[in-house]
């Protein structure tokens, strides 16, 4: 029974799985079906926020943002919405980049990936700012597409204790590529989608709950056990400051 229930977990993982792994800055996640055939939406939106932050920082003439929204890969009512914006004179925050300052760098990071949804988190590299923006990018036809930006606050979003706090199943040695077997990953639902996958990562901080609550000793952790997750995201998935065993 147990190995027919870490065979099912398996299936779910592998066709609807998201894959986290380490870029350069930042964490992507990717689905093993269809997208690995698929255009990044890291690049899709770096081609809209690069040349965006270059003409914030020209110095020797007035930037075109007209011009860069027309060939920025965005929607039509996303390029409608953003041109009335930077219509507007007294903002705050820059539309597409959502900083209040114009920073030296970008980067960005990958909350999710489906077949046609992505979300991305574009922040400002170099320097600890608590403006973000937040892309959702759709699947059209043969290209990703930038929908929507919203901009936040970090330091406005609702208090939580745990950046990532989830309820799933743990799996490591039965994990197939392109998931990392070496680690302990979560398979977990999300927005009723299940099979998603998340490595976990510990360190002497880590908590393990089972029969008593001690530092985690990874040796207690079964395959397809049910487990409650609770840490802080990392570029490499999340850092376990509780794991509770069900």
């Amino acid at each position: 029974m147990k190995k027919q229930h870490v065979g099912i977990l398996l299936v779910v993982a592998t066709v609807l799985v998201i894959v986290w792994q380490i870029l350069a800055g930042g964490f992507t996640a990717t689905n093993t079906s269809e997208n690995q055939a698929k255009t990044d939406p890291i690049d899709v939106a770096t081609s809209l926020f690069t040349p965006w932050l270059a003409a914030l920082q020209a110095t020797s003439s007035e930037p075109d943002f007209g011009l860069l929204l027309a060939t920025a890969p965005v929607t039509p009512e996303l390029r409608s919405r953003l041109q009335q914006q930077i219509d507007q004179p007294a903002q705050s925050v820059d539309p597409v980049i959502c900083q209040p300052i114009t920073p030296e760098r970008l980067g960005a990071k990958v909350v999710y990936i489906t077949d046609d949804k992505a979300e991305l988190m574009v922040v400002a590299r170099g320097n600890k700012v608590p403006e973000q923006a937040l892309y959702t990018l759709q699947w059209q036809g043969s290209d990703w597409i930038v929908s929507d930006i919203t901009c936040s606050r970090g330091e406005l979003a609702p208090e939580q204790e745990y950046s990532f706090e989830r309820e799933g199943n743990l799996l490591k040695d039965s994990l197939q590529p392109p998931l990392d077997a070496s680690k302990w990953h979560l398979i977990y639902t999300r927005d009723d989608v299940a099979g998603y996958a998340i490595p976990l990562e510990f360190n002497e901080s880590s908590v393990c709950i089972s029969d008593a609550e001690a530092v985690c000793d990874l040796s207690i952790l079964n395959e397809a056990a049910a487990a409650k997750i609770q840490g802080s995201m990392q570029e490499s998935g999340v850092l376990v400051e509780r794991l509770e065993l069900q």
